[in-house]
């Protein structure tokens, strides 16, 4: 098991490396709740994530939920594997979520 390492870039944008699961996405809405009440915008880096499972994709939809349509909660340089869950699941159709490889 990865741990998940959350870092601050800028200050709407956070780096995740290690894995999104069930193990850890207490650990991501902790800290991640906070910020984004403050934020306009919110940008994850998952460029270093090396896995998500369903826990951790219900932690990012509760982000997004979280943030009550203010500002949406970009996914950017997602690596291919995770792309392919969240085009299986349809995560980037929903509301207030955009994945923007470019950002």
């Amino acid at each position: 098991m990865t741990d998940l390492e959350i870092t601050q870039v800028d200050p709407e944008r956070y780096r995740l490396r290690g894995e999104l699961d069930m193990a850890s996405a207490v650990t991501f809405e902790n800290a991640l709740t906070p910020v984004v009440q403050d934020c306009s915008r919110l940008v994850l880096d998952l460029e270093d994530l090396a896995f998500i499972d369903s826990s951790g994709l219900r932690a990012l939809v509760q982000l997004s939920e979280r943030m009550n349509g203010s500002a949406p909660l970009v996914l950017s340089n997602v690596p291919h594997g995770v792309q392919r869950l969240l085009d299986i699941v349809g995560l980037a159709s929903l509301p207030g979520i955009e994945v923007d490889n470019d950002a």
